[in-house]
């Protein structure tokens, strides 16, 4: 779940082969395909999106790791849409309730097909919220909401956390100096590692995404910021 560096934005053709023994669940479809470059789907007038142009996402390479990690066949459920702030994903939304919906159907399929042993929510998400300068504390309360609403519909192991990077400094769309705006980045990555620290069912996976976000080496000229 999240914006858009879990839709995709890479902004380039992934040629990778699928990820063996992992599938990505299909919602207009009701089916499961092999996990590959482009996934997700666009439903229901972009409430969620496929990768951006068809082109490359995360998810297959993090389904991968945690596949060889955990010595498991997996099954993703790309629900994601670019852009978004997490006010947009909080329950009594028309995107949660089109993300439960989802959701929901890819966990009945699975288990129907297969014996499901955990669940867990992967969130990447934050950048727009950062363009807002939300503070660490109104995230950190929306961000505990989001777990809850999303709690209360199915069950889950963990809600997982890939941390942000830095996009608002970086983007000359946003007023502000550069260390002001760096600061708004740094709200949500500090409430990010708060809610890891005070709720056990937050598990804090990687800060990667801030120290790619720091190297041009790394980042989308395609893009409008750290992508």
């Amino acid at each position: 779940m999240g914006q858009s560096n879990m839709q995709g934005s890479t902004g380039e053709k992934d040629n990778s082969r699928p990820i063996k023994n992992c599938l990505e669940y299909k919602f207009l479809e009701n089916n499961f395909v092999p996990l590959v470059n482009p996934v997700g789907e666009d439903i229901d007038e972009g409430l969620l999106f496929a990768s951006a142009l068809g082109n490359g996402s995360l998810v297959p390479f993090f389904v991968k790791e945690y596949s060889k990690y955990k010595k498991t066949d997996v099954v993703a459920i790309h629900v994601a849409r670019g852009g978004t702030r997490i006010a947009e994903w909080l329950k009594g939304t028309e995107r949660f309730e089109v993300a439960i919906k989802k959701i929901k159907a890819g966990l009945e399929k699975t288990k129907e097909s297969f014996s499901l042993d955990k669940v867990c929510v992967v969130w990447l998400q934050g950048e727009s919220d950062a363009t807002d300068f939300l503070s660490t504390d109104e995230y950190e309360e929306r961000l505990i909401k989001l777990k809850n609403d999303l709690k209360s519909e199915f069950d889950f192991s963990k809600f997982a956390i890939i941390s942000t990077g830095y996009f608002t400094a970086y983007v000359n769309w946003v007023k502000g100096t550069f260390e002001e705006k760096k600061k708004a980045d740094e709200y949500i990555m500090k409430a990010q590692e708060n809610v890891c620290k005070k709720d056990n069912d937050f598990v804090y996976l990687t800060d990667v995404c801030k120290k790619l976000s720091i190297n041009k080496k790394y980042l989308n000229p395609k893009e409008g910021g750290p992508h």
